[in-house]
C-alpha cells in the first residue's frame, strides 16, 4: 500500500494543474510584423505558446519618441522578456550586458554590397576607389562590410565613405552620389524594384565567415530565473518558424488580414511574398534546422570583429550562446506533453494499481539468475573443464548482486588539433597587428591531440595577443606557436610550482616587449592586481578546460605566456624528452 499511495502521489504532482493560468511574457522584434517575424505570429496563431503554457504578446518594431525601439534595451530594462537582435548582440555581451542568445533563426544575415548593374564593384578590392555609403559604425551592416574590408588587407577608415541613413542607399545609388552601399537583402532588392532601379550585389561573407542573421535573446538573469520558461518559449519559437517556412500562403495571407503591424510598404502582400523567399534562403531550412549553431563559426565571428576593432575583447562564448539541453520527445513536438492530463491521470493510476497487484513480480524477478552460453571453444582453451561435456553446453550462473542504476557519464569535450583551433585565427591576429608589430605564427606539424573546447581556447590566445601588442614598441615581434611538452620527475623541478605531471600540447604568445619585474610577476595570476588582465582571465579559463597556465618573463627580454592542455590517453612521461620541446 505504501507503494501505491506513492505512486498516486507523484502522479499528482506531474500532472499540470487543471485551468493553471498561462504565464505572461513579452517578445519585441527588431522591425514591422512582415514575413521576416511570421515564425513567431505562427507560433502565436498555431498556439504552440498556449500548449507551452505561455501568453505571449508581440511587439512589433517601431519609434518610440522619435527614436528607434532597440529590443536590447527593452529586454535589458524589463519591458520585454525576449527580442530579436542581430550579431550585434556580441558586440553587446562584450560592453558587460549579460545577454544571451538563445537561437539564430537565420543561418546567414542577409547583409550585402549594392551596386549599379551599369558599374562594376564586386568584390572589397574594386570597393578602394569606390564612393561607399556607409552606415553608422555601430550599425551591423557597416560592421559587416569593415569586417570583409580588413579580411582582404584594406582599412575600412581609408576608404571614400559617403555618410548614409539606413533608408537612403537605393535613393543614393539611383542618384549616383554613391558608387556602392553596404544593405539588406531583407529591404534593398525590394526597394530598388519598387523605384524601377537594376542592382547587383555580393555577399561580404565570401571574404570572411558569413554572420548570422535574426536571433532570438533573453538576459541572462531571466535564463537563470526562468529556465523551464525560456526553454518552453525558445521551442515554441523554433516550432513556429518551421510552420511559417513550410505555410507561407497561409501566414502571408494572415499578415495582411489581420494587421499586427502596418510596415510603411504601399504592396503589403506582395511585400510578404518577397520576404518570404528571403527568409527561405538566409534560412537554409529544412537543410539546416532552425536554431543551429556552430561554436567554430562564433569563434571566427569574434575573431573578425575583433580584427575589424569593433571588439575591444573577446567574448565567453560558452555563457554568451545557450546550449538547450537534450528534449525528450513530445508527441507534438511542442514545450510539454501533449497527452491531456485526464489521460495522464488515468495511466498513472493505471501504471499504480498493475505495480500493487503483481508485486510478487519483483520478488521473482529479484531470484533470476543470468545465464550465459559461450560459443564453442577448442578444449585446451578452457582449463579445467571435464572434457566429456560438450563446450556448448557449459551454464555460467553469475550469484545475485544488488540491482543499481550506473551515474550517467559526463560528456567529454571533443578532440581537437589545436592548430585547428588557431588557424582560422591567424589572418585575424597578422590584420589587427600590422604597422604595430611583426607577427610570426609557428605551428608544430606533429601536435598531439588533446580535449578542450575550441572557443574558449581561442578567445584566450586573442586576449593574449592583444594584450602583448599593447606594451611592445612598433618594432616588436610577437610569436604565436604550439609546441609538445612532457614534465617527466626529472625535469620538472626546473619549471616552478605550476608545472604538472604528463604530456601536453601547448600554445604559446610571446613577445619582445619590456618583460614583467619581479613585482609584477609575484601578482601576475591575481585579478585584482595583475598588470596583465588577459593572464589572470586565461589562468580561470584554462582551469576550467583542466588545463594550466604557465608565464616566463624577464625584464628587457619579454614574456611568454603558455597553454597547456593534457594529451589525450596520453601514458605515463617518457624518459626521452618529446619532440620540439621548447617555443620558439
Amino acid at each position: 500500500m505504501t507503494a501505491f499511495a506513492a505512486a498516486i502521489a507523484w502522479a499528482l504532482l506531474v500532472i499540470p494543474r487543471l485551468g493553471e493560468a498561462a504565464e505572461a511574457v513579452t517578445l519585441q522584434l527588431s522591425g514591422p510584423a512582415t514575413f521576416e517575424f511570421a515564425g513567431y505570429y505562427a507560433a502565436l496563431w498555431q498556439g504552440y505558446y498556449r500548449q507551452a503554457g505561455l501568453d505571449v504578446t508581440i511587439r512589433p518594431g517601431g519609434q518610440r519618441d522619435n527614436v528607434p525601439i532597440d529590443p536590447v534595451r527593452e529586454v535589458a530594462e524589463n519591458r520585454a522578456q525576449f527580442g530579436i537582435g542581430s550579431m550585434q548582440l556580441v558586440i553587446r555581451r562584450a560592453q558587460g550586458l549579460p545577454v544571451t542568445l538563445l537561437a539564430p533563426i537565420f543561418q546567414q544575415s542577409g547583409a550585402a554590397v549594392y551596386y549599379r548593374a551599369d558599374s562594376d564593384f564586386s568584390s572589397p578590392a574594386a570597393l578602394v576607389n569606390a564612393r561607399i555609403g556607409r552606415l553608422p559604425a555601430s550599425d551591423i551592416l557597416d560592421i559587416e562590410l569593415a569586417t570583409a574590408l580588413r579580411a582582404e588587407g584594406i582599412d575600412p577608415d581609408k576608404t571614400k565613405s559617403v555618410p548614409l541613413k539606413p533608408d537612403q542607399a537605393v535613393t543614393a545609388l539611383a542618384g549616383h552620389t554613391i558608387d556602392a552601399a553596404i544593405g539588406s537583402a531583407w529591404m534593398v532588392p525590394w526597394q530598388a524594384h519598387e523605384r524601377g532601379i537594376v542592382l547587383k550585389s555580393f555577399n561580404p561573407a565570401n571574404y570572411r565567415v558569413e554572420y548570422y542573421g535574426d536571433s532570438l535573446f533573453t538576459m541572462e538573469r531571466v535564463l537563470l530565473a526562468e529556465r523551464d520558461s525560456v526553454e518552453r518559449f525558445r521551442a515554441a519559437s523554433l516550432k513556429g518558424c518551421e510552420y511559417a517556412l513550410e505555410h507561407p500562403d497561409e501566414m502571408i495571407g494572415r499578415l495582411v488580414a489581420d494587421k499586427p503591424g502596418e510596415p510603411p510598404i504601399a504592396d503589403i502582400a506582395g511585400f510578404n511574398r518577397y520576404q518570404a523567399d528571403v527568409a527561405r534562403r538566409l534560412a537554409r531550412y529544412p537543410e539546416m534546422p532552425i536554431g543551429y549553431s556552430n561554436g567554430d563559426r562564433w569563434t571566427q565571428i569574434e575573431a573578425g570583429m575583433i580584427g575589424a576593432g569593433v571588439l575591444a575583447r573577446s567574448v565567453d562564448l560558452t555563457s554568451f550562446v545557450y546550449n538547450p539541453a537534450p528534449e525528450l520527445p513530445r508527441a507534438d513536438g511542442g514545450g510539454r506533453p501533449a497527452a491531456p492530463p485526464v489521460i495522464m491521470l488515468i495511466g498513472a493510476v493505471v501504471f499504480a494499481t498493475l505495480a500493487w497487484f503483481s508485486r510478487d513480480l519483483w520478488q521473482r524477478l529479484a531470484r533470476l539468475r543470468l545465464s550465459v552460453r559461450r560459443p564453442r571453444a577448442p578444449a585446451a582453451a578452457i582449463p579445467e573443464r571435464d572434457q566429456s561435456t560438450p563446450a556448448a553446453d557449459i551454464i555460467i550462473t553469475v550469484p545475485r548482486r544488488p540491482m543499481t542504476v550506473p551515474a550517467p557519464t559526463p560528456s567529454l569535450p571533443p578532440i581537437v588539433n589545436l592548430n585547428d583551433v588557431l588557424a582560422p585565427l591567424e589572418r585575424r591576429i597578422r590584420q589587427r597587428v600590422r604597422g604595430k608589430v611583426r607577427c610570426r605564427f609557428s605551428l608544430f606539424d606533429a601536435l598531439w591531440p588533446c580535449r578542450t573546447e575550441g572557443g574558449p581556447a581561442a578567445a584566450c590566445v586573442l586576449d593574449l595577443v592583444a594584450a602583448a601588442t599593447a606594451v611592445m614598441d612598433s618594432d616588436g615581434m610577437l610569436i604565436v606557436g604550439t609546441r609538445n611538452f612532457a614534465f617527466r620527475p626529472d625535469n620538472i623541478a626546473d619549471y616552478g610550482p605550476g608545472a604538472r605531471l604528463g604530456e601536453f600540447a601547448r600554445i604559446t604568445v610571446r613577445d619582445n616587449g619590456p618583460g614583467l619585474s619581479d613585482e609584477e610577476s609575484d601578482h601576475i595570476f591575481d585579478p585584482q592586481t595583475t598588470s596583465r588582465p588577459a593572464i589572470a582571465a586565461a589562468v580561470a579559463v584554462m582551469e576550467r578546460l583542466g588545463g594550466f597556465v604557465r608565464v616566463e618573463s624577464a625584464e628587457g627580454v619579454g614574456t611568454a605566456v603558455h597553454l597547456y592542455f593534457a594529451r589525450v590517453d596520453a601514458a605515463a612521461p617518457s624518459e626521452e624528452p618529446p619532440a620540439a620541446q621548447v617555443a620558439e
